[in-house]
């Protein structure tokens, strides 16, 4: 009774039932509170396995960009960047790792997975979790517009001008593979550079509206040249036709005797023709023939004809000399790249002598007259001129510049450094290179010299290939693929020429400038892009003084630096030009990319990249691998879906 008294009273009495029921609770919600912390747990520690395997294929995506294909190294790589990013030992984790792979469209993928621990549901019979995530990481472009600044000086030759070439083919084919929309437009730009550059293809765009107008270079330009000076006197005659009279003799003679009076042997043995006077004087000839024998008998009255021509001579001016000297020349009709006659060829004659009108060069007027000027007035006031025809190349001389050291800031009246000025002067406009025209002297005046020993030689001059306009590449589904005219376009640079690295700066800022005289080209379609240069040189600045260049001949013209400056003082002043050409791309919103192909990567090539984008190729290998990582750069590498 006492028993079932006491569990009756229990039941009917409340107090102290909550704590039954807490206690019978406790174990489900242990159940999901550890449940959730252990989630928690493992929630964050895949989000580092993830940000881990990220970073792995991002580094594997990155250092395959060098080869272009995934190695033992670039997964090294990749490998190395996940343990980095995964900190197992703070997790708690076991059991982790980490494989990447590339397929043929250059995309890395990697899958991680570890084992995780729990802590409450341990005690519930789950003793671990095991977390798995896959990533991937791939090349993807906007726009982008890439100026290749390429040295063809003649230290390119051979196998590195073939390695160039592959470089620019790898280029390509990296931004081929990191193409996946079909809106993207890239195109790319060339500037190749040694003593000048060729502005040929600009000038050769649309009939009536190329890219660069004639109109942007000088008519009439000064020249290293010589011209030809007509000083010696000499003799031409003009003859005129007086008219036939009649001779009779004065008494009857015989037949034999009139054929020989027709002829001049009667009575006396003369000459016939006869000549009277003595040039440069007035000089007549008497030409004598038989006219008639009339009568009868066997003497009879004879008669001659007599022809007479009268020669009145003038004083002309043979060649005299050849002088050299700095020159006007004519390039107006040159410049249009059309055929033009030059004066190259003369008959010399000497002092006083008599010329023959149809052979000797002469001129009608003393003085000097430049090879143009020759062709120009031969048949008028020269004669006998020999003639050659010669057409321009395309290669320029820069239009008006300083002779300045100091290029910070740049001097205003320094127009070849201003990338943007559209020509609105003789000073402001470019000149046609005229190599065959421009000669060497000693003295900075002139130097005069004879047909026979001009000792003079033609200025070493080298022309590149021509400069190309940022043209769009056709992208294929096939990374391998490199455009027909990017092919044909590499094939045909050559090497050639001295080293001017300010040159090759400056047109590739002019092609590449959204705001110069190519704006319309560069700002194509209102697109937005992204701009790149890459310049590429296998050697220092190397300037030859007694070269002619985009400056003409150093020490005689003088557009860069003064009379008798050294070649080391001469050097010195390209390379400040050719930094303040860097500042000036730069400033244009262009990434500047610089490789030192087999050559030191000086400080003035650093200070010109922008932000120490300057690197080192000591072969054609390494100088691939570097056009393709920057390919990579340009593209930019993102995390795929």
């Amino acid at each position: 009774m006492q028993h079932v008294f006491t569990w009756r009273l229990l039941r009917s009495d409340q107090r102290g039932n909550v704590g039954f029921i807490a206690a019978a609770s406790i174990i489900p919600l242990l159940a999901l509170i550890g449940g959730g912390v252990d989630l928690g747990r493992a929630y964050m520690a895949r989000t580092q396995l993830q940000s881990a395997c990220d970073a792995g294929v991002l580094a594997g995506r990155r250092s395959m960009s060098a080869s272009g294909q995934y190695g033992t190294p670039d997964k090294a790589k990749a490998t190395t960047m996940f343990n980095f990013n995964f900190n197992a030992a703070a997790v708690d984790a076991s059991e982790v790792s980490f494989v990447s792979t590339a397929n043929d469209e250059g995309q890395v993928s990697g899958t991680a997975n570890t084992t995780f621990p729990t802590i409450v549901m341990n005690f519930f019979g789950m003793v671990d979790f095991d977390l798995h995530t896959e990533c991937m990481a791939e090349l993807q472009i906007a726009n982008a517009d890439v100026m290749f600044v390429l040295d063809t000086t003649g230290s390119m030759g051979g196998s590195r001008i073939a390695g160039l070439r592959d470089a620019v083919r790898d280029f390509h084919k990296t931004m081929n593979e990191a193409i996946s929309d079909g809106d993207t437009r890239i195109r790319y730009g060339f500037v190749p550079y040694s003593m000048t550059v060729n502005a040929g293809e600009l000038m050769a765009g649309t009939v009536n509206d190329p890219p660069m107008p004639v109109s942007y270079f000088r008519d009439t330009a000064p020249y290293e040249t010589r011209e030809a000076q007509f000083n010696t006197p000499v003799f031409v005659g003009t003859a005129e036709d007086l008219g036939i009279t009649y001779e009779t003799y004065s008494t009857d003679i015989k037949k034999k005797q009139c054929n020989k009076y027709g002829d001049n042997r009667y009575p006396g043995n003369g000459s016939n023709p006869k000549t009277s006077g003595s040039a440069p004087g007035k000089v007549k000839i008497y030409t004598y023939s038989f006219h008639s024998w009339v009568g009868s008998g066997n003497r009879r009255t004879c008669t001659r004809a007599v022809q007479t021509t009268e020669t009145t001579y003038e004083t002309k001016f043979a060649f005299s000399n050849w002088r050299y000297k700095e020159a006007d020349l004519d390039t107006s009709a040159y410049k249009t790249g059309a055929a033009v006659s030059v004066g190259t060829g003369i008959v010399p004659a000497g002092h006083h002598d008599i010329i023959d009108p149809a052979l000797h060069t002469y001129a009608d007027q003393a003085g000097y007259y430049d090879m143009v000027t020759m062709a120009k007035k031969n048949g008028n006031i020269l004669h006998n001129v020999g003639l050659t025809s010669m057409a321009w190349s395309g290669c320029i001389e820069e239009r008006d510049t300083v002779d300045g050291a100091d290029w910070d800031p740049v001097p205003d009246d320094a127009y070849d450094l201003n990338l943007d000025l559209v020509p609105i002067s003789e000073e402001t406009r470019w000149r046609p290179m005229w190599q065959d025209l421009v000669w060497l002297r000693s003295h900075h005046q002139h130097e005069d010299a004879n047909l026979e020993s001009p000792d003079r030689d033609n200025a070493y001059s080298r022309c590149p290939s021509a400069m190309k306009l940022l043209t769009e590449v056709e992208l294929s589904d096939d990374p391998d693929d490199v455009p027909a005219w990017l092919e044909s376009y590499l094939l045909g640079l050559t090497a050639t020429g001295n080293t001017y690295h300010d040159i090759g700066m400056i047109w590739g800022g002019r092609l590449s400038s959204p705001r110069g005289i190519f704006a319309a080209n560069v700002n194509k379609d209102d697109k937005a892009v992204s701009r790149h240069m890459i310049f590429m040189t296998d050697g220092t600045m190397q300037p030859y003084i007694w070269g002619y260049n985009a400056y003409g001949i150093e020490d005689l013209s003088n557009r860069v630096a003064k009379k008798n400056t050294s070649t080391s003082d001469v050097t010195a002043r390209h390379s400040a030009r050719f930094l303040a050409a860097c500042q000036a791309v730069k400033a244009q919103g262009t990434t500047l990319w610089v490789i030192a192909f087999g050559t030191t990567l000086t400080d003035n090539l650093t200070t010109c990249s922008s932000d120490g984008r300057a690197y080192h190729s000591s072969d054609s290998n390494e100088l691939r691998q570097r056009f393709r990582f920057i390919a990579s750069q340009v593209a930019n590498l993102r995390l795929g879906q």
